[in-house]
């Protein structure tokens, strides 16, 4: 009695486990956002940082449409000279409206951890070749 008592366990258990497992798959494979990165309009970066202290950038860009959204900053950061540019996910929708005209504003806390002059690059898009623009400014750390 105890062994037909298991076997059912043990097929009720089966079932259960098929049916969680068929439930959680997906058909859908497409991809329900990608990321993207922003060309920066404008930026305001103080002459003079504090070593240790946070610096507050502005940055200014634009979003191709309200599908796009800010996904925080790449960096790539090479000693003293960063690398910027703006992150944003853009959502798969099919009713993506126009957002170009649009400036908008996101502040880069940048945290110096060394003395010195930092060399700032914030990418800005290509030129008509294709190769890619700046925005640079240099800040002196004490």
């Amino acid at each position: 009695m105890k062994s037909l008592e298991k076997l059912k366990m043990r097929k009720l258990l089966f079932f259960f486990l098929l049916a969680v497992t068929i439930a959680s798959c997906s058909v859908d494979d497409t991809e329900k956002s990608q990321e993207f990165l922003l060309p920066v309009e404008d930026v305001m970066v103080a002459e003079t940082m504090v070593m240790g202290q946070t610096a507050a950038i502005q940055v200014k860009y634009r979003r191709p449409s309200d599908c796009h959204v800010f996904n925080g900053f790449y960096i790539d950061s090479d000693g003293y000279n960063q690398t910027i540019s703006v992150r944003a996910l853009k959502f798969n929708e099919s009713n993506c409206m126009d957002d170009s005209a649009t400036l908008y504003d996101a502040p880069l806390n940048f945290i110096p951890t060394v003395a010195g002059t930092y060399h700032f690059r914030f990418w800005a898009g290509p030129d008509a070749n294709g190769a890619p623009t700046y925005i640079e400014f240099d800040s002196v750390v004490e």
